[in-house]
């Protein structure tokens, strides 16, 4: 039984080479043959089977470390079969897996089938680290950094080695301090190196045998099979895992990414309105100080007739004595300080006319010349024609204290008014300043009043409009609008500043407000001469423009149209020489799904 086991493949060798050579005899066509080369071809069978025989015997003992026996045995080696199952079962497991962790964990459970290493360690590259930690993670351990000089070398050299290798080969000289010193601190006998494409993946360190020994060829040689099947499992499970980090950012990378460009719009926005404020800053000033001029002369007036008062009270006092002459300075006074509405603008030839009546008329009665004609002015500038009888009748008894003290009464009613009237202006273009240009830029959206934004934007360019230019004003009833007045207030000052600078500051601009169903139209129409035909769709594009250097950046349109369709609406334009109008059309309530409506809070 012994020697049929130990020649048991020898036999087979030689029944498989007899075999081959009795289907090529019997396979041939004999009837084809002449009968020498029939038996040529018989007797040529045992020397071949023969030969077969020699050429194994010589394989076993001249040839390299394997050879055709022990090929043949391991195919009759019942654990060699046994590993090639598990070797299979390993690469399926870790084909299944795409966990980085999970592959290495597989890894270490799969060595002791092969191996019966005393310890064994894989130093994995970490990315978010940006270093080399090991696994499993233990106290203390060291960790290797990717500019570690033996990672750095062992990269160019993949293969297996053993720690002793750097001490016995001269040719691994040159980094045997730094090798040695890896094995030291990762209590390593074997180094294992994963590496693909020359980048190294990880490290698996194995302690030394159980038993001792050194680790034979056929290890080796397993080792080898489980790395390269790991190697790849490795690649797949980083880049998996790469590849779900990048998928589970993406979202909020795309969200950052938008913040980023809404505030971009916001700043654009704000630096176009910025600009247009800076182009009406010497309008609104002279619009403020136009009025504060006025308050400044009034209170210089009224402080003279206060004056005047003071000193001529007691005057006053033995005047109203007289019930006669006090009942015509009350009724004369009364008349002068009423509110009236002014009454028809008198033409200057009848004004002359009638002061020269006046005047003779009050020299009949005895009245000095200069006085009569100094009176007969204040009594048509004054628009007191009602009571020059009375007046008359004061100077007459040459009370003209009385006469004086109207005088200055109507002139503090008239400082008064006109101080009430400059604050009016002011509170109004610093209002319309404040709706215009807050800085609130809130993403809320607010239930607002789109002609009192209109209205307010025109205040503010008052300045640019009010020589030259008639501004038109169609403006229906309309129902408040969902939106961003701030932002709308841009698009509002964009377009009649446009056609300010078509009309080039002569001419006619219309604006019109009317609502349709769910929508709300503002028209702003120019009597200019017009778009061209061959630019009209490039109007919108940023930084094109065909205004003269130094009058637009090009970004005015642009904007305009970026809010009015982030407010779901639309913008068209027609022109034609003579008529240009951009039509605007937003709905009531624009659906805002990433912001929050508030209705509550009125536009400021």
């Amino acid at each position: 039984m012994k020697i049929i086991r130990k020649f048991g493949p020898i036999f087979g060798l030689v029944l498989a080479a007899f075999l081959l050579q009795s289907a090529l005899i019997f396979g041939l066509d004999f009837r084809s043959l002449d009968p020498d080369r029939t038996i040529v071809l018989l007797i040529s069978l045992p020397f071949t089977t023969l030969a077969a025989v020699f050429v194994w015997i010589w394989f076993n003992e001249f040839g390299p470390a394997w050879n055709l026996s022990s090929a043949l045995s391991k195919l009759t080696d019942q654990e060699y079969v046994k590993y090639l199952s598990s070797l299979d079962k390993f690469k399926s497991d870790l084909i299944a897996t795409n966990i980085t962790e999970s592959v290495c964990d597989k890894i270490l459970k799969f060595l002791p089938s092969i191996i019966n290493a005393s310890r064994a360690k894989i130093y994995l590259w970490r990315e978010d680290l940006g270093k080399f930690s090991p696994y499993p993670t233990e106290t203390g351990e060291d960790h290797f950094y990717i500019f570690d000089p033996f990672l750095l070398w062992i990269t160019e050299h993949d293969k297996i080695f053993y720690s002793e290798e750097f001490v016995e080969n001269a040719k691994l000289q040159q980094i045997k301090e730094h090798a040695l010193s890896f094995a030291s601190r990762t209590k390593a006998d074997l180094l294992v190196p994963f590496i693909l494409n020359k980048s190294l993946l990880g490290m698996l360190v194995l302690g030394p045998k159980n038993d001792g020994r050194r680790y034979t060829a056929s290890e080796l040689e397993k080792l080898n099979e489980m790395r390269s099947v790991s190697v790849m499992s490795l690649s797949n499970s980083i880049f998996y895992e790469r590849l779900i980090e990048l998928t589970e950012t993406l979202e909020e990378k795309v969200r950052h990414r938008t913040q980023e460009l809404e505030s971009a719009q916001s700043q654009l926005i704000m630096s176009e309105k910025m600009a247009s404020l800076g182009t009406m800053v010497a309008g609104i000033a002279h619009e403020i100080n136009t009025p504060a001029g006025v308050i400044n002369g009034s209170a210089d007036n009224l402080e003279s007739n206060m004056n005047y008062i003071v000193k001529n009270v007691f005057e006053i006092v033995r005047f109203a004595r007289n019930k006669k002459l006090r009942k015509s300075f009350e009724v004369a006074l009364l008349h002068i300080l009423r509110d009236r509405k002014k009454s028809q603008v008198m033409e200057s030839k009848d004004k002359f006319r009638i002061k020269r009546e006046l005047k003779e008329e009050m020299i009949e009665m005895g009245i000095e010349t200069s006085l009569a004609g100094e009176v007969s002015s204040f009594i048509i500038e004054n628009d007191v024609m009602e009571v020059r009888k009375y007046i008359m009748e004061i100077l007459s008894q040459g009370a003209k204290s009385g006469y004086e003290m109207l005088k200055h009464a109507s002139n503090t009613n008239r400082n008064i008014k006109n101080i009430k009237y400059s604050i009016k202006n002011i509170v109004r273009i610093v209002k319309a300043l404040k709706y215009y240009s807050h800085l609130d830029q809130s993403k809320s959206f607010t239930s607002a009043d789109l002609i009192e934004g209109i209205e307010n934007t025109l205040v503010i360019m008052n300045n640019q409009l009010k020589y030259g230019v008639e501004v038109k004003k169609n403006f229906s009833t309309i129902p408040k609008v969902v939106c961003n007045p701030d932002e709308l207030n841009q698009v509002w000052t964009n377009l009649i500043q446009n056609a300010n600078q078509a009309i080039r500051g002569q001419g006619t601009i219309e604006l019109s407000a009317y609502s349709v169903g769910d929508t709300v139209t503002i028209e702003v129409q120019d009597d200019g001469p017009g778009i061209d035909s061959s630019i009209k769709d490039r109007i919108w594009d940023p930084f094109f423009t065909t205004k003269d250097q130094g009058e637009g950046s090009g970004l005015g349109l642009g904007i305009v149209k970026g809010i009015v369709e982030k407010h779901k609406g639309k913008i068209t334009v027609e022109s034609m020489p003579g008529k240009t109008v951009f039509k605007v059309e937003l709905p009531l309530r624009p659906p805002q799904p990433n912001a929050e409506i508030n209705l509550e809070k009125p536009a400021v």
